[in-house]
């Protein structure tokens, strides 16, 4: 039987890699709503290694840590933790993406936070952003649950501080 997926990958125009991970965390922070200027919540996933399967058979299996961007679709048992940790992560499709994927929203007006803010090199996520200012304001809930998704993924030097602090999957 096979399992429920949030989205779908069979409608994706370009479809992009699986990524399969043994556990996952659910990273969050905050950050000024770019549309009401509220500070809210934003998370990320991020995985301490993974298995990247790509639409021609090839498989890679990378030994360090990642955080998921464009997350098209998810297996439902991760989807569900993911729910329960961070409820403002839902499907939406984004003006600059053009794609479905997990997208973060404002809790107070609802606006999309799309990966590419997020995950810009200022982002609340990016590369120049943690490099300066550390990652000891992000919370890190570990999840000892497998995750399956079909994303895009990220990495950095930050990532290896998240992995010090989510050695033990909840």
């Amino acid at each position: 039987m096979k399992e429920r997926r949030w989205g779908s990958a069979d409608d994706l125009a370009e479809p992009g890699s699986i990524i399969l991970s043994p556990n996952f965390a659910v990273l969050t922070t905050r950050h000024d709503c770019w549309t009401c200027r509220e500070q809210v919540p934003i998370s990320a996933l991020w995985v301490p290694n993974f298995v990247e399967n790509f639409d021609d058979g090839e498989e890679l299996s990378i030994p360090d840590p990642a955080v998921l961007r464009y997350v098209e679709s998810i297996n439902f048992p991760a989807a569900q933790h993911i729910s329960a940790a961070a409820p403002w992560m839902v499907m939406a499709t984004t003006k600059g993406s053009g794609t479905r994927y997990l997208a973060n929203h404002c809790q107070a007006c609802g606006a999309v936070h799309g990966d590419i803010q997020l995950f810009g090199v200022d982002g609340p996520f990016g590369l120049v952003t943690l490099e300066k200012r550390g990652t000891e304001h992000i919370s890190v809930l570990a999840v000892d649950c497998p995750i399956e998704a079909a994303a895009g993924i990220a990495q950095a030097i930050w990532m290896d501080e998240i992995s010090a602090r989510a050695v033990q999957p909840k």
